[in-house]
């Protein structure tokens, strides 16, 4: 008798068994294809002209307007508004100025440290205008030496010689070549000194946060830490 109750449990328990794995099997396609339907999106947009569209994904021009997610039965499930480009673009400005801030606090000191970068920066360029001015005083006695040349000529009514006229052109281009290196030279310079002045400036107020932003507190404590 008891053998025979094992027997039946055991038919049971693989009857119930079957019966669960037949109703997996069934149900399967059906859950798949409800997975299949809360995947498919409708999108909902609008165009140039305000007309409406509807899709399973926004078309780039779009993508930086407003759209919408809508059920079957046109219910709206979900608004997608475009972030404001104005935030963006304070947003990546802070991020710059952040990392501006914490290379400034990381690549000086103190403010004499500021004066001495800005020194030896601007010291290769001042050595360069001296050797560009002394070049040009040599060009210029040249030239005056050539034009008094040619001025002997003038005053005997003698044809200059075309060499000579050519020398003189030179030495005027030269010059003029010159002073151009030289102004290029002299605008780098006033380029670094305020460079290096508003890091100054700003490396006093990283260090001094009093009365500025938030961010600059932040810094300080990032680059402290």
């Amino acid at each position: 008798m008891t053998q025979l109750l094992k027997i039946n449990t055991n038919n049971v328990a693989k009857q119930t068994i079957n019966l669960c794995m037949f109703g997996l099997l069934t149900l399967a396609p059906f859950m798949q294809c409800a997975g299949a339907d809360d995947a498919r999106k409708i999108l909902k947009w609008k165009d140039d002209k305000n007309v409406t569209h509807y899709g399973d994904s926004v078309p780039a021009q779009y993508a930086d307007r407003e759209n919408s997610v809508i059920s079957k039965q046109g219910i709206t499930i979900q608004r997608n508004k475009p972030a404001n480009r104005q935030d963006q673009t304070q947003n990546l400005a802070k991020q710059e100025q952040d990392k501006k801030d914490k290379a400034l606090l990381r690549a000086f000191t103190s403010e004499d440290e500021i004066d001495l970068a800005r020194d030896r920066n601007l010291q290769l360029d001042q050595v360069t205008v001296e050797g560009l001015q002394l070049q040009k005083t040599n060009s210029q006695k040249r030239l005056a030496e050539n034009q008094k040349y040619a001025d002997r000529f003038t005053k005997t009514r003698k044809t200059i010689p075309a060499d000579l006229t050519a020398d003189i052109k030179a030495n005027q281009l030269e010059i003029a070549k010159q002073d151009q290196q030289i102004s290029d030279r002299i605008a780098a310079m006033e380029a670094t000194r305020k460079r290096f002045d508003d890091d100054k400036k700003r490396y006093i107020a990283l260090k001094n946060p009093v009365g500025t932003n938030t961010a600059s507190s932040e810094t300080l404590a990032t680059v402290k830490d």
